[in-house]
């Protein structure tokens, strides 16, 4: 599958700073393969969630629904930050807010400094390391020994991993984690956005399968 591929061609690069530097730093830099790859993840699947969502409708409710467009649009929004909107693409200029209020003066919320509190580090740094902490490491067990988690799940359409989707995920992490470089972050967000691609693709909870086959998903209750 392509998605495993990446994943290991991710390793691989993050192992190229061991012996080639040289090529690793090409890779990693700002407006590279890994930075690109990590956007045209986040678009693609951002996409294929809203075709879903036109699909299935109302047939899953509103809460599935509402939850569900949320992430489509997390996803539109992650991709955006990641390009910051374009602006090297497009040679776009900073405005007034982000040359003095981005710590890099580019076109974007994630680098944002607010009286000397960085966005980045404070909602996508130690708040999604929380969420996405418990989501891989504790909520599947939850949904299996739980009835009013397994609930919330179902009536969101939570897209759960799988137990090799976890242990992967942080096996692999550790091996980017003791590369020394600064940059190593920009290759570990990438390895998130695989795996979390991947999970959409193949969800422990099958109903909310990203790809749709000929059939709309039947209800958690229907096909579990």
């Amino acid at each position: 599958m392509v998605i495993k591929s990446l994943i290991i061609c991710v390793i691989m690069i993050s192992l190229t700073y061991l012996f080639q530097e040289s090529l690793y730093n090409e890779l990693i830099q700002e407006d590279g393969v890994i930075e690109y790859l990590t956007a045209l993840l986040l678009l693609i699947a951002s996409v294929l969630l809203f075709s879903k969502l036109v699909k299935v409708g109302f047939s899953r409710g509103w809460p599935w629904l509402v939850f569900n467009l949320l992430m489509a649009l997390g996803l539109f929004f992650g991709f955006g930050e990641e390009i910051s909107w374009g602006q090297r693409i497009f040679s776009i200029e900073s405005n007034h807010l982000f040359l003095n209020h981005n710590s890099q003066g580019e076109i974007n919320f994630h680098n944002l400094r607010i009286k000397g509190i960085i966005i980045n580090q404070l909602i996508f740094s130690y708040g999604f390391s929380i969420i996405f902490g418990v989501y891989f490491l504790f909520l599947l067990i939850g949904y299996k020994k739980n009835k009013l988690i397994k609930s919330i799940v179902d009536k969101l359409g939570i897209p759960l991993p799988r137990i090799k989707h976890s242990l992967f995920f942080v096996g692999l992490s550790i091996i980017i984690f003791i590369n020394p470089d600064d940059k190593k972050w920009e290759l570990w967000e990438c390895l998130f956005v695989l795996f979390f691609f991947l999970i959409l693709v193949e969800p422990y909870n099958s109903s909310e399968k990203l790809l749709l086959t000929k059939k709309i998903p039947l209800k958690p209750s229907e096909s579990n």
